[in-house]
């Protein structure tokens, strides 16, 4: 078959490089929220992952590398890599899935959780939504004199975007949480039966590490489906339960498990990405 792509780009595109890519900005995203809520008094260590979406700089790492790794999934992964060497186990609808996953992705990074996430200390700095805002502080012209913005800071997303003073228990507060959900759900389908399956000839011969990585893939994957489970046990059996939620938002468990689901979705990636010499194949390096 003739090789008609491009050659006149200033750069390779290779599918270890996209899944390393993948792999080491989600693996780094709690790393990175963990050493920020630790290491800098001024921003609170939030009582989840998303909720650092309203903190200085935690907000910026939470939207950018979400955005990140969603664009990847959602535009890197081809239709027609499936059943091509190296992903010939994969199928149309794991490509659709993957895609899907990026959407999700970018949702849980633009709609933002409901609630503070923390109790505030003096001297820490978070950063909330103004609702009724009204005024300005540098604009020249202005038909009044007003010499600040002010208004009724929020933590609820939707209900300063509607206009509205509250929006609770609708289907609109439950985007952030349905899209995170749906993402870390199709993630551990891929780590579990995508990734651990004969994407080619070479995977099966000998000095191959295929079995290795599917070890692996296996270990990540239920990780990942345990973190869910237990997060969503969690929002089914106790949303209201004042004394179980005030010990698990203080001990920072929605954190824990969300950064234990990322960091093995990362790792997982990473695997496949073969970061370490360890998974690389001894005779095959090509194997899947």
């Amino acid at each position: 078959m003739q090789d008609t792509s491009p050659r006149d780009l200033p750069f390779r595109i290779d599918i270890k490089r996209v899944h390393l890519a993948v792999g080491w900005v989600a693996f780094g995203l709690p790393v990175s929220l963990l050493a920020l809520g630790l290491l800098v008094p001024t921003i609170c260590f939030y009582a989840s992952i998303s909720h650092f979406y309203f903190s200085p700089i935690g907000g910026d790492l939470f939207v950018g590398m979400l955005s990140f790794v969603g664009l990847l999934l959602l535009c890197l992964y081809s239709f027609d890599m499936a059943g091509c060497d190296g992903a010939l186990g994969w199928r149309w609808y794991d490509v659709a899935l993957i895609r899907i996953a990026g959407i999700a992705a970018l949702l849980v990074a633009f709609v933002p959780t409901h609630g503070s996430g923390c109790v505030f200390k003096a001297g820490q700095v978070p950063r909330a939504f103004v609702g009724e805002a009204i005024g300005s502080e540098d604009f020249p012209f202005r038909p009044e004199p007003l010499d600040a913005v002010s208004g009724a800071p929020s933590f609820d997303f939707w209900g300063v975007l509607l206009g509205l003073d509250r929006i609770r228990d609708s289907a609109l507060d439950w985007v952030h949480n349905i899209a995170a959900g749906v993402m870390f759900l199709i993630l551990a389908y891929v780590v579990l039966r995508v990734f651990t399956r004969v994407n080619s000839e070479d995977a099966l011969r000998e000095g191959n590490r295929k079995d290795l990585r599917n070890r692996c893939y296996r270990a990540l994957g239920l990780v990942i489906l345990g973190a869910v489970a237990v997060l969503a046990l969690k929002t089914a059996l106790f949303s209201e339960a004042e004394t179980f939620l005030r010990i698990w938002n203080g001990l920072r468990l929605t954190f824990v498990f969300e950064a234990l689901a990322l960091a093995a979705f990362g790792l997982a990636w990473m695997i496949k990405g073969r970061f370490l010499p360890v998974f690389e194949d001894r005779l095959h390096p090509r194997a899947a």
